[in-house]
């Protein structure tokens, strides 16, 4: 499946937590190992910018932001986790705990994250760093959910 998402649709797709997605990925299974595979414009709907990790010691939660533009796709590589998002007026939690599947968060949803001991994160934007694009007070996330 081969699909785009354009900077003109980035707020559509932002309206709630029913347009949130888990992408499934190929996957190759062996006795000794799995490998999963994530490509730009494949199953990866955008030209990845950057890919971060998040490694946690011990159970936590973080994440407690939301972005204007950036998309991202949230991959547990290890362990399991949950990650609970918000559109203003909807909340969802999604499980994750499969190398294989990844969760497509559009720009404008409040994303709050639940890791397991050990449990590591892969993310991958569309956007490089920019602290400007984060909103990190709840509330002024209401109120830019408000003028969407």
């Amino acid at each position: 499946m081969n699909f785009q998402i354009s900077k003109n649709n980035i707020h559509q797709l932002a309206n709630s937590v029913c347009n949130i997605q888990i992408i499934k990925f190929q996957q190759f299974s062996e006795k000794e190992a799995d490998l999963s595979i994530f490509s730009s414009q494949d199953k990866v709907p955008f030209s990845i910018k950057r890919v971060f990790t998040v490694q946690a010691r011990e159970a936590c939660s973080r994440g407690f932001h939301a972005h204007r533009e950036c998309i991202q796709l949230l991959v547990v590589v290890h362990g399991s986790g949950r990650v609970i998002c918000d559109d203003g007026a909807e909340r969802k939690a999604f499980t994750l705990n499969n190398a294989s599947e990844g969760l497509l968060i559009p720009a404008g949803i409040w994303v709050e994250q639940e890791y397991g001991k050990d449990t590591v994160f892969m993310v991958l934007t569309d956007q490089f760093y920019d602290a400007d694009d984060y909103i990190r007070d709840y509330q002024e996330f209401l109120q830019f959910r408000n003028g969407i």
